[in-house]
């Protein structure tokens, strides 16, 4: 008889009832016990403006991370469809690795470091932490999480820097993890994500009102870009718009569901749809006929 699902909002406080894909199905002992302890967690961070901002982008980010992730597994069924077994390892990891981030990001323990966050984890560090995380949930998922993600990074790297010439005929063939069990544990990541931000959000809605500037330097992780190989920083027009947006709405960190808000997926996915003005007689792949929402239900 399937275990009756727990509603989680009643331990992290949340008014509303995000539609989990796993973290419900826990034994209900164990989510009121992680929330009480994560509680304990956050109640050190500042309620003040500028810690409100940091939230306000690590769950914005989080977010694109959690839609990276998910455009990666739908690109891998479209290219495992069709053979293109070159890009599926790269895909495959890279879905793991966002989804990591995402629900690295929600850890208040990891600091903002003036948002060196973002270029300062590793891909040892993303997988020993958040290992680490998950085995206060689930100590089976936990163990799954660093099996299936020590063996995408083995394919990843393999391919990127060896190449065997047997490629994913050969030997690779039994190290690769399973397309399913990747989904699987990146819906864990999104799902354990999505409870820290609520905890977060509850957290942040009894300080003061205060007036979130997009002129921040904190705020400018929604919208601004730069790497060392690039001469200066660039500005992309979309995130500008979500951040232009999400404080006409809000003054404080949101969940991760509620951050996402209405028309963000469909612009995200969008950006990546066939050009129009390029004739093609094969078939392309087109994020819009495919399903956005496989690892994360999002608003």
């Amino acid at each position: 008889m399937p275990r009756q699902r727990v509603e989680v909002s009643r331990y992290t406080g949340a008014d509303y009832e995000y539609d989990y894909l796993q973290i419900n199905q826990l034994d209900e002992q164990v989510i009121e016990k992680y929330c009480n302890s994560l509680r304990q967690r956050l109640s050190t961070v500042p309620r003040t403006t500028q810690e409100a901002e940091i939230w306000v982008a690590r769950t914005y980010i989080a977010v694109k991370y959690l839609l990276s992730a998910s455009l990666m597994l739908s690109s891998e069924e479209f290219a495992a469809e069709r053979n293109l077994r070159i890009v599926e390892p790269y895909l495959l990891y890279y879905a793991l690795f966002n989804a990591s981030r995402a629900f690295l990001l929600m850890l208040p323990e990891q600091a903002w470091k003036d948002g060196r966050i973002l270029e300062d984890v590793t891909h040892q560090k993303a997988q020993n932490v958040v290992a680490d995380q998950l085995r206060y949930l689930s100590p089976e998922m936990a163990q799954k999480f660093l099996e299936i993600n020590r063996r995408a990074m083995a394919t990843r790297e393999m391919l990127s820097y060896r190449f065997p010439a047997l490629g994913l005929k050969g030997h690779l063939a039994k190290v690769a993890p399973d397309d399913g069990d990747v989904l699987d544990v990146c819906q864990f990541l999104a799902d354990a994500a999505q409870l820290h931000s609520e905890c977060i959000q509850v957290a942040f809605s009894t300080m003061p009102r205060c007036a979130l500037s997009n002129t921040s330097e904190t705020l400018k992780r929604f919208f601004e870009y730069e790497h060392k190989f690039i001469e200066k920083p660039f500005h992309d027009s979309d995130d500008w718009y979500r951040l232009w947006q999400f404080t006409r709405h809000s003054d404080r960190p949101l969940s991760l569901h509620l951050t996402g808000r209405p028309g963000l997926v469909e612009d995200f996915f969008g950006a990546w749809t066939p050009d129009e003005n390029k004739q093609s007689n094969h078939e392309q792949y087109d994020p819009d006929n495919t399903e956005m929402r496989m690892i994360f239900d999002f608003n």
